[in-house]
């Protein structure tokens, strides 16, 4: 009988009997499960009442006989059970103290650890145990794990579906939100009729194609006005170059007609910048796709230029003298203007220096831009970079430029997924920094 004794925790499920009069059967009946010893006496009442039955029946069986007839009768009702039967001398019987004091009380005593069910037989020292373990034990495990494949399947498989489903069309609305950042306002969310974002999908689509037809009205709008200006400009041109043909020469370099003429040319220099920035609504689709160039000559080649237009101002330019060559992926059109607006603002304010720097590194390009005028205010420093935004003090229409030019330069780094920003130069005045990402 004691064998194998296994171990459980007083949490195992607990079992009743029930006697079948017809064959002499006893079979176990689940009760429950004893969480914490939340019910622990309910259930342990409950067992006693199910095993007195058979307990009752097995001792009509028992008393009147000798020790060996008692065993020799144990062994006979041994094949009706499906579970042990055992037969043993109470001060041999191995019991948990606190049960041994119920057990000659006669009391039934159900032991939780060993799935036993014991009592003392009336009229003698013998204990009668059933159990130890009672048959499906191991079907709690089985039905555990079973439950656990029912629950996943009808349950948590549908819910990892549908959540799956959902993060693919978040996925999807937050890659074409990136697209649209980019400049990319034909992209649209396509999700199935059945998903729970298809009303947001609808929203976020019909948002985007309102502000894509905002923006391409805006567009040509600004394009169509920018080359109506240009036929009365025109024209303008032509009337003056008549005057001038049509007057004497001692009144050719009248002030007026000279003054209308400067004012056209900076209206055509305005548009030709308008029409610039609204190039550079939209980023490149990869910056893999832009040219390879060399930057040192490509750059040195800007500063020459440059030089000639501001005579009065002495341009410098600094770099590795170890690196004669820097190839690395840029539009060399788009990014001349950006390098020139920025050499073109500091010449306008700086008192008489200006440094232009490049500086190389694996990942990141950066070219400074200094002068050694009177800077710019902290306030003012995202502010400059605005469309027309123009400054009080030195740096004033008197200087020139219409207020495009640093916005040009921060469209067109933002076009190659670079970025620009100001600090104070090492000589008192403004350091622009253009700074790009390196792609071989």
């Amino acid at each position: 009988m004691h064998g194998d004794q296994r171990k459980i925790n007083e949490t195992d499920i607990c079992y009743g009997l029930y006697f079948s009069f017809g064959n002499f059967c006893c079979h176990p009946v689940r009760l429950g499960t004893d969480h914490g010893k939340i019910f622990e006496a309910e259930i342990h009442k409950v067992d006693q009442d199910l095993a007195r039955g058979t307990f009752f029946l097995i001792s009509e069986k028992l008393i009147g006989l000798d020790e060996e007839g008692q065993k020799q009768e144990i062994k006979k009702l041994q094949p009706q059970f499906g579970y042990p039967l055992g037969l043993y001398k109470i001060d041999e019987f191995k019991i948990e103290e606190k049960y041994k004091k119920d057990l000659r009380n006669g009391a039934i005593v159900w032991e939780h650890k060993r799935d036993l069910a014991a009592q003392l037989l009336p009229g003698s020292d013998l204990v009668v145990t059933m159990g130890g373990p009672f048959p499906g034990d191991s079907l709690s495990s089985q039905s555990f794990f079973i439950f656990l494949i029912l629950f996943f399947s009808f349950l948590m498989g549908p819910a990892l579906l549908w959540t799956y489903f959902v993060n693919r069309d978040i996925r999807k609305l937050e890659t074409a939100s990136d697209q649209f950042s980019t400049g990319n306002h034909s992209l649209r969310v396509s999700v199935s009729k059945i998903s729970p974002m298809i009303q947001i999908a609808a929203a976020f689509n019909t948002m985007m194609e309102k502000s894509q037809n905002l923006l391409m009205s805006q567009k040509e709008l600004g394009n169509s006005v920018s080359h109506e200006i240009r036929t009365p400009l025109s024209r303008i041109k032509f009337s003056l170059e008549m005057l001038n043909d049509s007057v004497p020469a001692e009144y050719r370099e009248n002030q007026y007609i000279s003054r209308i003429g400067k004012d056209v040319e900076e209206i055509e220099a305005l548009v030709d910048e308008m029409l610039t920035y609204a190039k550079f609504d939209r980023e490149p689709d990869t910056i893999e796709s832009l040219p390879k160039n060399e930057m040192i000559f490509w750059l040195k080649a800007i500063i020459y230029s440059e030089e000639k237009a501001f005579a009065d101002k002495t341009i410098q330019f600094k770099t590795n003298p170890l690196i004669e060559r820097f190839v690395m992926r840029f539009e060399p059109i788009y990014l001349g203007w950006a390098v020139r607006n920025l050499i073109r603002n500091a010449c306008r304010y700086a008192s008489r220096n200006v440094e232009i720097t490049l500086v190389t590194g694996h990942e990141i390009c950066a070219i400074h831009v200094d002068d050694d005028g009177l800077g710019i205010p902290a306030d003012a420093a995202d502010k400059i970079f605005e469309p027309f935004f123009r400054m009080d003090g030195s740096r004033n229409k008197n200087s020139g430029g219409y207020g495009l030019g640093l916005a040009i330069a921060k469209r067109i780094a933002k076009w190659h997924n670079g970025s620009i920003f100001v600090d104070i130069s090492p000589s008192g005045g403004a350091r622009f920094t253009l700074s790009l990402p390196v792609t071989h």
